[in-house]
């Protein structure tokens, strides 16, 4: 009884062998089939478009400074009313054009005309006074000239008529200035151009100062903006800068020049102040926000390539080329920077003529072969044929 026993369990250990020994084998022969096939996929070449490589070689790399800032009207006026009172005759809404000296509004004042008609009455009540004191000094000096008065007499009347005479004068220069007030209620715009902003509705109450008009030329727009104060030292007047409005309907491109440098730098910033004249008859409005490049220089330099074909990483930047029909990753040091051309000067780590990949998208595996263009797409070789698997071993019979 225990010989059969035996004799059994001998018989399981050899199965539970036999099946670990089929595992480890089926084990071992998916991880070669993974190995063949990630070998098979690294060698099937890179088929590249006439679009997907370029060559490295000289370029003219354009120096620029980054600009940014809003537009403003070089000749701009605010109107203002010097009085108080009502708004009349508001000739003049925001976008309409406008001639200088051309009546905007005028500001009725009640104030202004009670104090015309009193300085009015002054000048006459004086005028009369006048008239009394001149006949009175004729009338005197006929008798002086007689001998019938004494000299002091006649100085009296003198005196008379010089105090009534410097009254008149006086009731006749507050009259003036009666007139003078009365005429600025009429608000005339002071230079040609357009009104930018009313303030003011007609019949609304106007108060002393209050800003009523806005008006610009739209002949004279400019850029301000702001640099580096330690950058002053490589603009110069005249030269020219490239924008683009950040709204797509405000007018696209536009070159301006560079007009004005403002020397103080502003406090806590460290920038000052430049201003770039924008073309007579430009569509950008003004209060537009404008970015672009300031041509600063030129430079020639003996290896450049697209900025598109550079990478970077933790490690610094690179860029991926061709070398005996394999990619490889050259680490290469980038002069240009602060540019806006399309290629950008490379110092070293990359040779003149190299072939350069611009691949866009996934980064592509260094060590692959490469199809160049213009040759013919290489076809993957098919699969080998698996080898057959071990035959089972005959079922042990009882």
């Amino acid at each position: 009884m225990k010989k059969k026993w035996a004799v059994i369990g001998a018989t399981t250990s050899l199965i539970v062998v036999a099946a670990g020994g089929g595992y480890y084998a089926m084990a071992g022969k998916s991880g070669g089939e993974k190995k063949a096939d990630a070998q098979k996929k690294a060698d099937v070449p890179l088929q590249l478009s006439a679009l997907d490589v370029t060559k490295a070689g000289p370029a003219t790399i354009a120096q620029t400074l980054s600009i940014s800032g809003s537009v403003e009207a070089a000749r701009q006026a605010v109107v203002r009313s010097r009085h108080a009172g009502v708004a009349m005759q508001m000739n003049k809404r925001a976008g309409e054009t406008v001639r200088q000296g051309e009546l905007l509004a005028r500001v009725d004042s009640d104030d202004l005309r009670l104090r015309l008609g009193e300085r009015e009455a002054s000048v006459r009540q004086a005028q009369a006074a006048l008239g009394v004191a001149d006949s009175a000094r004729a009338q005197q000096r006929s008798l002086a000239d007689r001998g019938f008065i004494s000299k002091s007499a006649l100085d009296s009347v003198e005196s008379n008529y010089v105090a009534a005479r410097t009254v008149l004068e006086t009731a006749q220069s507050q009259l003036t200035m009666a007139k003078t007030q009365l005429s600025e209620t009429a608000l005339l715009s002071p230079i040609n151009g357009v009104i930018a902003k009313r303030n003011v509705e007609p019949g609304e109450r106007i108060g002393t100062e209050m800003q009523v008009f806005h008006v610009i030329d739209p002949s004279s727009l400019e850029l301000a903006a702001q640099i580096p104060a330690e950058r002053a030292s490589e603009l110069r007047i005249g030269q020219l800068a490239t924008f683009t409005a950040d709204s797509p309907n405000a007018g696209g491109k536009v070159e301006a020049k560079l007009v004005r440098i403002v020397p103080n730098a502003a406090a806590g910033a460290r920038t000052i102040e430049v201003r770039f004249a924008l073309p007579k008859g430009t569509p950008i409005p003004a209060g537009a926000f404008l970015s672009g490049q300031l041509a600063l220089a030129q430079t020639e330099v003996a290896v450049a390539v697209p900025r598109v074909a550079v990478r970077s990483d933790g490690g610094g930047s690179y860029v991926w080329s061709v070398l005996d029909g394999r990619i490889a990753r050259n680490r290469v040091k980038v002069i240009d920077t602060d540019s806006s051309s399309d290629r950008v000067a490379i110092a070293s780590g990359l040779g003149k003529d190299a072939t350069v990949l611009i691949l866009r998208g996934s980064e592509p595996r260094e060590g692959q072969t490469v199809a160049m263009p213009g040759t013919a797409p290489v076809v993957a070789p098919p699969a080998a044929a698996k080898d057959a698997a071990p035959a089972s071993a005959p079922a042990n019979k009882s």
